[in-house]
């Protein structure tokens, strides 16, 4: 128990403004010898701080502020440092200074930068936390000295422009096909490069198109430089874009826009909610829920009550708001909710101002456009709108509003235009009207998404058609060729049966020409569900549908049916799907389907059918390949007379300061995640992203100006690497490339089993560190050391007590790295020390008998954890049988580079015979051997000796022995943990895990022991 308490305690400090409390532990329940102490008073004191900066994540109760670095410093008389809570530190809590005590204010408003200001003085019941594992500084404070800030909000302090950077994403396929006489290859590639520097974005899109016949064509579809202002909350684009269509129709532009970008907004705050005033006779409980479903909860102060930070639920439905006063009596009222596109909240203002060129493929000539439109939420139900148009030959107006109503959501507005069209033979002048209306029905579950009417007058040009219309003038064709629309409706509907009944809806639309007779109609009726048929879920699908061309009389009616079965429970089981499609031009059809995946991540897909119409039968297949680096993708398929075949790539390549890293998919904003020497680890946020083998992986998305999780999972990594941190956040500006760093510490990690001098275990939960005063482990069972990020060679420091004689060092020097990444190295040796040697008793049993060292490979290390299997790791005292069986014959003395050296403290009291010895390693071959069957069947071959000269007659016999094996792969049923398995502290905690588990590991040879000697090392 207090290994796994030296474990995890080792990696986490806390600290608070009040003292910590003493914990007492009664070291009677410890196994240790009689009569030895341990001190285990540094678990009483919490885990100390040490003093210093630390750049840490910050959170203000619970909620992230951004990362900083917090300096702590010591105080007298106290185990721990405490954080410095300077000016600077302050104004990033958040604290609302108005509220705070005069004398308080004033202290704050003296201390210089870089004093320090009692938090406590703050606030009696203020506290803080540290957790040094994670660098997560966690500060607690009232609400009522805290500013509020909306649900999800991050600070624009906190926004990450990134890092200068470039990306070029491609897209490039490749058709053949061949059949009925005529054959041909199409090829395709979609480039979209960007190049980031500060908060500047630019970027070009294009493609590229040849075909058999036609040759190459190049398009391009937009470049432009982007910028986001914060203050504003929007973005400035120069060059090409579009208008954002909720006012008046989208259309391209080629010159400067400044639009209101939602995204800035935190969550609670985007689209539309109402806002809920109340008020409260006491501290009440305010409950808010739609539809049964439970959308906020707070506590608020006697008074009048506001929420302002709903999150937007779709469509709406009415609001239920209780309110439960302290002595429990409630009361409840409605709040109307539906919303359309055009409903913003109270106090909420969205604009776009556009001016440039129409940019439009269909329109030669590039008429001159300025363009303003602006939104307002006036309370909670009404929001008004405006817009004004300003081209070459065109001038609009739009007015309108929308309105939150019990009855539903309803938008209504009106636009007047005149335009200039040479040679129309039709009014130019016009009105047209707008309806739309939502609501939902949460008595039937009825959703009506979208209703619209639009009507136009005989007169009336959108300011496309009046581009259209001028441009054939312009090219002597007559602008009435340009359909102009008369009545439009859109409907679209959604009805829940039940859980288990299935889901209805129906979608529709018709519209009708000024300059043309006949009506444009479609519809669609749709049910689809999922049942369970003997313990497998079937989903089905049936559909109908109505084309009508009132222009040229065609009309097609299609009756579609699917089902889909998985073939297996696993899910990665393969689907089955079968389906028939009647058409009233075609006649019917019937096809069948498999699909599926395989691989860790589902990396690749794959799918094979066929299909049957009247005289034709169709059969073929497709793959897909997702790999860290791009997505491959090909097709076949052929039929009667014909054969098509397809191939296809798509990645991105990704410049950054450290380098470049390719990548199989971008967004429009990105993270390159930076953990050096930790190839193959998975970054959890994208499917199929791996660190590569210089340390980098790319993000393909992540949403700006929100706080953004990135994680990695360190399984698959090598054992020499390992993470500081896990887990990231981030807050990343609209396209932008910003670097997440994960700090990794490389070196090599390796199990030691080491004895005091007189055979002794060491202390259970004895602390090591590395001469630097690193924490690299903790002593565990039968006085094995896990250790972890430590060089080939070097010196560990153990401690179990603050006497002259709970202190000793191991100097070791570690084996050859395996070519296997899942293999610890393993070593033995004698950790020495100068209060041991002392003991006159312990003195003279190191002089008199035999340093046995021992190294053996890591996949034969189940002694530690076995009673039944427990190796001699050091021993002081071995039978005088068993040590002439044991003692080699004379060997030369020279110096060599030893798998494992041990160095005692203070080597010449401790061993006096030893320290005559020459000042180098004493060397003695072994012979590799065998391993066949179980640990006792492992037998050291004795070196022949060379009748070389011979160690000091006053020496001690060292004995070394070597067990190693032939590069092998074994399964060991042993209580050393998988491999694959977390680090550090956890790695510590498996090789310490009492239930035996099978681990898979290369055993390696490792080379011999030796012992240094030399008086004062």
């Amino acid at each position: 128990m207090l290994g796994a308490l030296a474990a995890s305690v080792s990696a986490v400090g806390h600290a608070q403004t009040s003292t910590v409390p003493d914990v007492r532990f009664n070291d009677d329940f410890l196994m240790k010898p009689r009569g030895r102490n341990i001190d285990i008073s540094r678990f009483e004191r919490g885990n100390p701080i040490p003093a210093g900066d630390y750049p840490v994540d910050i959170y203000v109760n619970g909620n992230w502020n951004g990362k900083g670095l917090v300096r702590f410093i010591a105080q007298e008389g106290k185990d721990s440092a405490v954080p410095c809570i300077d000016k600077a530190l302050l104004q990033r809590l958040g604290l609302n200074f108005d509220v705070l005590p005069d004398a308080t204010r004033a202290e704050i408003q003296r201390a210089g930068a870089g004093a320090c200001v009692d938090l406590a003085a703050i606030s009696e019941s203020a506290s803080y936390q540290f957790d040094m594992s994670d660098l997560r500084f966690d500060v607690s404070l009232p609400q009522a000295i805290v500013l509020r800030a909306p649900r999800g909000y991050v600070s624009p302090e906190l926004w990450d422009e990134g890092v200068p950077s470039a990306t070029l994403g491609y897209n490039a396929s490749t058709f053949h096909y061949s059949g009925h006489g005529n054959s041909g290859t199409q090829s395709f590639i979609a480039l979209n490069a960007g190049i980031n520097i500060g908060s500047w974005h630019f970027r070009q899109q294009s493609s590229l198109q040849q075909a058999t016949g036609h040759g190459t064509t190049y398009q391009d579809i937009a470049t432009y430089l982007q910028h986001d202002i914060p203050s504003l909350k929007s973005q400035l684009i120069l060059g090409d874009s579009y208008t954002d269509g909720a006012v008046f129709d989208s259309i391209g532009v080629r010159g400067v826009q400044l639009i209101t970008d939602d995204r800035m907004l935190p969550d609670s705050l985007r689209g539309y909610a109402p806002v809920i005033r109340g008020i409260a006779t006491s501290n009440a409980r305010v409950t808010v829920t739609q539809n049964g479903n439970r959308l906020y909860e707070t506590v608020v102060a006697p008074g009048a009550f506001e929420i302002n930070d709903l999150y937007a639920t779709g469509y709406g439905g009415n609001l239920l708001v209780t309110v439960t006063e302290a002595d429990g009596s409630q009361h409840s009222y409605t709040v109307p909710y539906a919303s359309v596109t055009q409903l913003l909240r109270p106090g909420a203002t969205r604009y776009n101002l556009i001016g440039g060129v129409i940019r439009d493929a269909q329109i030669d000539h590039h008429n001159a456009l300025v363009q303003g439109t602006i939104q307002r939420g006036i309370s909670n139900a009404v929001t008004g709108y405006a817009g004004t148009i300003l081209a070459d030959g065109y001038i609009a107006g739009l007015v309108g509003a929308a309105f939150n109503t019990p009855f539903g959501a309803l938008s209504a507005d009106v636009t007047e235009a005149q335009a200039s069209v040479p040679h129309s033979h039709q009014g130019t002048t016009g009105q047209s009207f707008r309806i739309g209306y939502s609501k939902f029905l949460p008595r039937t579950d009825t959703n009506l998404a979208v209703a619209a009417y639009r009507y136009s007058s005989s007169g009336f040009w959108t300011l496309r058609d009046a581009m259209l219309g001028r441009d054939s003038s312009l090219s002597g064709q007559d602008p009435a060729r340009v359909d102009r629309q008369r009545n439009q409706i859109q409907v679209t509907l959604n009805q829940s049966l039940g859980e288990k009944a299935g889901n209805l809806y129906v979608v529709g639309s018709t519209a009708d020409y000024w300059n043309r007779r006949g009506t444009m109609t479609q519809f669609q009726l749709g049910y689809n569900n999922t049942a369970r048929l003997f313990e497998t879920p079937v989903s089905y699908n049936l559909s109908m549908g109505r084309q009508s061309n009132g222009v040229n009389g065609q009309i097609s009616n299609q009756v579609y049916a699917s089902v889909s079965v998985p073939l297996g429970k696993s899910p990665r089981a393969p689907q089955l799907t079968t389906s028939v499609v009647h058409d009233s031009n075609s006649g019917w059809s019937e096809q069948a389907m498999l699909t599926g995946s395989a691989g860790v991540d589902s990396q690749f897909s794959y799918g094979v059918f066929g299909s049957h119409m009247p005289g034709s039968t169709t059969g073929g297949g497709n793959a897909q390949y997702r790999s860290p680096y791009a997505t491959f993708a090909g097709s076949a398929s052929g039929g009667a007379g014909y054969a098509q075949a397809s191939a296809g790539i798509q990645g991105a390549i990704v410049a950054h300061p450290g380098g470049v890293t390719l990548a199989n998919y971008l967004g429009d904003t990105i993270a390159v995640v930076e953990a050096k020497g930790a190839e193959g680890a998975r970054v959890t946020n994208g499917s199929g992203v791996r660190i590569d083998s210089r340390g980098y992986a790319v993000v393909p998305y992540l949403a700006p100006y929100a706080l953004n999780t990135v994680d990695i999972d360190p399984k698959g990594i090598p054992l020499d690497v390992e993470f500081k941190a896990t887990s990231q956040q981030i807050a990343p500006r609209a396209n932008s490339v910003v670097m997440v760093r994960f700090p990794t510490v490389i070196g090599r990690s390796a199990v030691i089993s080491t004895k005091l001098p007189n055979g002794a275990s060491l202390p259970f939960g004895a602390t090591v560190t590395d001469d630097k005063g690193n924490a690299v482990g903790a002593i565990g069972q039968n006085s094995q050391l896990f250790v972890s990020g430590v060089a080939d060679e070097g010196t560990l420091i153990a401690k179990w007590g603050s006497e002259a004689d709970q202190t000793c060092e191991i100097a070791y020097r570690l084996p050859p790295k395996s070519e296997d990444r899942g293999a610890y190295a393993h070593a033995t040796g004698v950790c020495g020390d100068v209060g041991i040697a002392s003991n006159g008793a312990s003195k003279q049993a190191a002089a008199s008998k035999p340093i046995v060292v021992e190294s053996k490979p890591v996949a034969a290390m189940d002694g530690a954890q076995s009673a039944g299997h427990a190796p001699a790791a050091a021993t002081a005292a071995p039978s005088a049988q068993e040590a002439a069986r044991r003692t080699l014959p004379a060997t030369p003395v020279e110096p060599v580079a030893a798998a494992t050296a041990i160095r005692p403290v203070a080597l010449a009291p401790t061993f006096p015979t030893l320290a005559r010895a020459a000042n180098a390693p004493l060397r003695v071959p072994t012979e590799v051997v065998k391993r066949t069957s179980a640990w006792d069947d492992w037998q050291p071959k004795p070196a022949i000796s060379t009748g070389e000269s011979q160690p000091p007659v006053d020496a001690a016999p060292v004995v070394s022995t070597s067990y190693a094996a032939p590069a092998i792969e074994e399964t060991v049923a042993s209580n050393v943990a998988t491999t694959d398995q977390t680090d550090g502290a956890g790695r510590l905690m498996q090789l310490m895990s009492a239930a035996p588990v099978t681990m898979k590991a290369r055993v390696s040879t490792l080379s011999m022991v030796s012992m240094d000697s030399g008086a004062g090392q």
